[in-house]
């Protein structure tokens, strides 16, 4: 089993569900255990943090999780910073801090509440049924990209339906 980690799941437009249409998922971590990311285009409306918070899936999750691109925010002592895809990483609670503390209107960071999640095999089912395209992440796309039009950015085209009449 190749692993999907680091790579974008975008959302085929027949996928009709009501959470996952127009979708694209960043995807932590895949194995034979299951699969596990977030949902990068479903922002959702804040009042306590000063930069918006996105909906990462359907699945709750305690506390808020933070992917960034900031090189200046990694610890120059740490030998090699957790990259998810080429210029992503995962943030820490000091990297945290910082995004609370900054005022450039969420620039390279990304906070998310709740998390995408798949059973063993069940990711490779969906695939199998044509749900998803699998496309390389990388952070310059999510962090330069407006949230409502990266799944038009990612998407491929699609042949117009014949007309019936």
């Amino acid at each position: 089993m190749t692993s999907l980690a680091g790579k974008f799941l975008v959302a085929r437009s027949s996928l009709r569900d009501a959470f996952f249409g127009r979708s694209v998922i960043l995807l932590l971590q895949h194995s034979e255990e299951g699969a596990f990311g977030l949902v990068l285009t479903h922002q959702a409306k804040t009042e306590e943090l000063p930069f918006p918070i996105f909906v990462g899936g359907p699945c709750k999750m305690d506390g808020l999780l933070m992917i960034h691109g900031r090189k200046d925010w990694l610890d120059p002592e740490e030998d090699e910073p957790a990259e998810i895809c080429p210029g992503v990483y995962l943030g820490t609670p000091e990297q945290f801090e910082k995004a609370r503390g900054t005022s450039d209107d969420a620039t390279g960071f990304r906070v998310f509440t709740g998390y995408s999640g798949w059973a063993p095999e069940q990711l490779e089912g969906e695939l199998n049924e044509g749900a998803w395209i699998v496309l390389p992440a990388m952070g310059d796309v999510i962090f330069s990209t407006p949230s409502d039009e990266l799944w038009e950015k990612l998407a491929p085209p699609t042949l117009p339906e014949p007309s019936m009449n």
